[in-house]
C-alpha cells in the first residue's frame, strides 16, 4: 500500500534552507561589481578563442558551382563573366560583396516570382 512520505515535504524542512535556495535563484542585480567582473572574464575567454577557417569550404562551394551559374553572377555584379574559371578567393572583398549582393536580389526577384505562381 502506498504512503505519503509527510517528513520529505518542504514545509518540514527549515525555512532558512528554503529562503538561501531561493536567494540562489534571483537575478543579478544591474551594475553589480561581480557581475560585470564575470561578464569581463567571460569576453576575455571569447576574444582568446580560435576562429573557425571557411575558406575552404567557400572555394569548394564556388567551384563546385556550375558554370552558367557563376557567369550569370559575375554578369549580375557587373564583373566580366569570362572570370568564372577564376577561384574565389582571387577576387577582391569588394567583388565578392557586390556578387554577394547581386544573388541576393536575385534570390528575391525569384522568390516573388514563386510566390505569384
Amino acid at each position: 500500500m502506498r504512503c505519503a512520505r509527510i517528513k520529505d515535504h518542504a514545509s518540514f524542512r527549515p525555512a532558512a534552507d528554503l529562503l538561501a535556495a531561493r536567494d540562489a535563484q534571483k537575478p543579478t542585480p544591474p551594475g553589480s561589481e561581480a557581475a560585470k567582473e564575470e561578464l569581463s572574464k567571460a569576453m576575455a575567454l571569447l576574444l582568446g578563442r580560435e576562429k573557425p577557417n571557411h575558406q575552404i569550404g567557400t572555394a569548394y562551394s564556388w567551384a563546385a558551382t556550375e558554370k552558367p551559374v557563376r557567369r550569370h553572377i559575375l554578369n549580375m555584379a557587373g564583373l566580366s563573366p569570362d572570370r568564372w574559371e577564376s577561384p574565389i578567393h582571387s577576387f577582391t572583398e569588394a567583388e565578392r560583396l557586390t556578387m554577394r549582393r547581386a544573388v541576393l536580389r536575385a534570390i528575391t526577384i525569384y522568390e516573388r516570382a514563386l510566390n505569384a505562381v
